[in-house]
């Protein structure tokens, strides 16, 4: 696993322990590309190898297909030639919007699981049951974000804090959830940035706790909206604040780590890895030794989806085979190193998209859990 070989390589990974069954699988990326997207791809093949070496010590064989499919309509051409792609049970890819249509009508014809393991725009998941969508549009993860708020945040006073900054996303989100708190009756109220201690006295409700939200994603408008907290707090410390943010929050934590424990944070994610987990340490220490290369930071790991993902699906269709997985593939239970997967199908004609999504609880007792 030290070296990793591309164009057209076939990588065989047997070693059996139970003649269990065969997995074959297609992995069609652009991994020659030489980039800082060509590294994420990189990275996402190294996971996925070492998922590999996971199902196989349980007893399952594995045929890995991994081939350079360059990022043209016609490059992908080229590599769907190959006659052994046909026999495929899985495909991660592809990365480029510009191959999807050709890919997943293949997989189509062939019935093969198509896995975009990456924010590709696929508008044929929702006319394809082959497809599986790993990462969606943010906007299609807030119906599930607003239950699980109501449910860990219930009989709260919620705070719309206004930053002034122009972040159409955080908006829509903002309106998503004022409008679920509308309809359950929930009590609302609006702060502006750059109000006095008077306005803040009357956003906050000194017998709930309640629950600050920007309308703004960046740093900037956190730290602005932290200051003005703070110097409320410390005239009127008997109020309860605690905040609740977005998934880009994650990269802040080297900084704000103190401030989320202090006003008991909520960050919303689909995604999310544990540093102080003992399977987390383990699996970066593997990965240097097989690669000679320590995880590289980024949000998310890319080694980590490959992992996940990888035994997420080989796992499955061992352990449930390939007629019933469609069905019962969201009852599958596993402990994620950073993607926990959820995936819905989209009506009766349609894929399946990634709908998994949980609250990052950072703990006045300076503890970090998980909410789902």
């Amino acid at each position: 696993m030290k070296r990793i070989f591309f164009l057209l390589l076939v990588c065989v990974i047997g070693g059996c322990l139970y003649a269990a069954t065969t997995v074959r699988v297609g992995v069609l990326l652009p991994l020659k590309e030489s980039s800082a997207r060509g590294t994420t791809f990189v990275e996402f093949y190294r996971g996925l190898l070492m998922a590999v070496e996971q199902v196989k010590s349980e007893g399952t064989n594995v045929e890995l297909y991994a081939m350079d499919c360059g990022t043209s309509e016609s490059s992908m051409q080229q590599v769907l030639a190959n006659e052994q792609l046909a026999t495929m049970d899985l495909i991660f890819g592809p990365a480029d919007a510009v191959q999807v249509t050709s890919l997943s009508e293949y997989c189509r014809q062939h019935r093969i699981r198509m896995v975009l393991p990456f924010n590709t725009p696929c508008p044929q998941v929702y006319t394809n049951p082959w497809i599986y969508q790993v990462g969606v549009a943010q906007e299609l993860l807030y119906p599930g974000v607003s239950t699980l708020v109501l449910k860990d945040l219930e009989n709260s006073n919620f705070v719309f804090y206004h930053t002034g900054e122009q972040d159409a996303r955080a908006q829509a989100f903002v309106n998503h959830l004022n409008q679920v708190l509308q309809l359950s009756e929930r009590q609302t109220t609006n702060l502006a940035a750059g109000a006095d201690e008077f306005a803040y006295d009357r956003a906050f409700n000194q017998f709930r706790q309640n629950v600050v939200i920007a309308d703004s994603r960046s740093l900037p408008a956190l730290t602005q909206m932290l200051a003005g907290i703070k110097a409320f707090q410390t005239q009127y410390p008997q109020y309860k604040i605690v905040l609740l943010g977005y998934p880009e929050w994650l990269t802040y934590v080297q900084t704000m780590i103190h401030d989320f424990y202090q006003f008991d944070t909520r960050v919303f994610s689909p995604y999310y890895r544990n540093p102080l987990s003992g399977r987390v340490v383990k699996f970066e220490q593997q990965y240097q030794q097989n690669f000679n290369t320590p995880s590289r930071l980024s949000y998310p790991r890319a080694e980590m989806l490959g992992y996940d993902l990888g035994y997420y699906f080989m796992h499955g269709l061992v352990t449930l085979g390939s007629d019933v997985f469609d069905v019962a593939q969201r009852s599958l239970q596993q402990q994620p190193l950073q993607h926990t997967f959820q995936f819905q199908r989209l009506g009766d004609q349609g894929g399946y998209v990634n709908l998994n999504v949980q609250l990052v609880h950072y703990t006045t007792n300076n503890t970090i859990q998980i909410v789902r």
